[in-house]
């Protein structure tokens, strides 16, 4: 790329050619409610780049109002510090929406970051989305 093929300052660079975003498939969101309960399945790793997805996704179920958020990462091959700063925001709204969270942490991929950073203790943690 040459100077005179930068954007203009303030112009944001929309030249895609050769490029792929580089998050494709990383990361897969789902979410179902039932008796006022939302889970949000995530199948992926949880980083930089993906927690961003996941906090916007949180956020928006927050906003409804459910008795229960439930986060399954379950399928989480990955917790990065990204992610786990996205649990513990997470956390706070729905505390102080009064919101009941609850996480599904069945792997070591995610147990092993929260215990290691001291933060397992501020979730309530389940094996499975059975009450």
């Amino acid at each position: 790329m040459t100077t005179s093929d930068l954007p203009a300052e303030g112009q944001p660079d929309v030249s895609t050619e050769g490029t792929e975003a580089p998050f494709d498939d990383v990361i897969t969101l789902s979410t179902s409610t039932e008796d006022g309960v939302v889970t949000v399945k995530v199948v992926g790793e949880v980083d930089t780049f993906t927690a961003p997805v996941l906090r916007s996704t949180l956020d928006s179920q927050l906003e409804q109002s459910p008795s229960e958020l439930v986060i399954d990462l379950s399928g989480v091959q990955f917790l990065g510090s990204a992610g786990l700063a996205v649990l513990v925001e997470t956390q706070k709204s729905a505390r102080s929406r009064e919101v009941a969270l609850r996480l599904i942490a069945t792997t070591r991929a995610v147990t092993r970051p929260l215990e290691v950073t001291g933060l397992i203790d501020l979730f309530t943690i389940a094996d499975s989305t059975a009450r």
